[in-house]
């Protein structure tokens, strides 16, 4: 492997770190992309897991900074997980079979990246003069309870409560979506989040990054058990910049408007998905 190449892997790396870790979302897209796009990788099978390994990897680094600001909302984190674990084999078992041609998953990959991006940007529009443009709140999560069927949180002088079945089923449709796709879920999670539950983006990204990294991690499990292969020095050069991107992403974070990131967020998908869904 050339330097170029390994230059380009740690740039697009550490893009995707970056990403991730400031919106909790499109991690995965972004990796497939790279993989397909710029590195070449022609077997959906192989690009689902590499895309997802990356996803977690990149997850691992930046979520305890969030965890200890705070900023994670856990009980709904495990509940959406719950949901996923079984979501994640169902969706990773069909896709094999049936996705497994580039052809046909390059232009589903980009309509479904569009459909998401257009939620986003219509959500952005329609509550444009409610969405909060103040700085992370300083308290961070609290009053956090999971009693009965509900779960309680406050943050930033609101009270929240979600059905304890609202995210497991969630979590499930998102994981088995996600898994086919082969990227983390984040580009439904943080919508599901936003749009569903009225959550702020300073708590989503790390909420969001657990429930990837434990369905993620079911599904690249049944991905390798179903024969896919890994080209292990791409990824290792990938996952070096994905360290470094999530060692900045909390960061900014914290100082982005939160309108700003899901601008942000719509943006990255759109340009992805109109490329793959026509081609341009």
């Amino acid at each position: 492997m050339d330097l170029g190449t390994i230059a380009l892997l740690i740039f697009w790396g550490t893009l995707v770190g970056l990403v991730f870790s400031l919106v909790g979302a499109a991690g995965g897209i972004l990796a497939s992309f790279g993989l397909i796009t710029l590195i070449g990788v022609s077997d959906p099978n192989s690009v689902k897991p590499m895309a997802q390994l990356l996803s977690l990897a990149t997850a691992l680094v930046f979520i305890p900074g969030y965890v200890r600001r705070k900023a994670t909302v856990i009980p709904l984190a495990l509940m959406l997980s719950a949901g996923g674990v079984m979501g994640a084999i169902v969706g990773s078992t069909l896709s094999s079979q049936y996705l497994s041609d580039m052809s046909t998953f390059k232009p589903l990959f980009g309509i479904l990246t569009l459909v998401i991006s257009t939620q986003i940007i219509w959500e952005i529009y329609k509550t444009r003069n409610e969405i909060t443009t103040g700085s992370a709140c300083q308290k961070g999560i609290h009053n956090v309870s999971a009693k009965g069927t509900v779960i309680a949180f406050s943050y930033a002088n609101t009270d929240y409560t979600v059905s304890l079945w609202t995210p497991w089923l969630a979590g499930f449709f998102i994981a088995v979506i996600a898994s086919a796709f082969g990227v983390g879920g984040g580009f439904l999670l943080v919508p599901f989040m936003v749009s569903f539950l009225r959550m702020p983006m300073f708590i989503i990204p790390a909420t969001a990054a657990i429930v990837i990294f434990i369905s993620g991690s079911i599904s690249v499990t049944n991905y390798l058990m179903m024969g896919a292969k890994i080209d292990w020095v791409t990824l290792g050069m990938l996952i070096v910049g994905g360290i470094i991107g999530a060692t900045i992403g909390p960061r900014l974070n914290r100082m982005m408007k939160d309108s700003w990131l899901r601008i942000f967020l719509a943006s990255v998908l759109s340009l992805i998905g109109l490329k793959y869904a026509f081609g341009l």
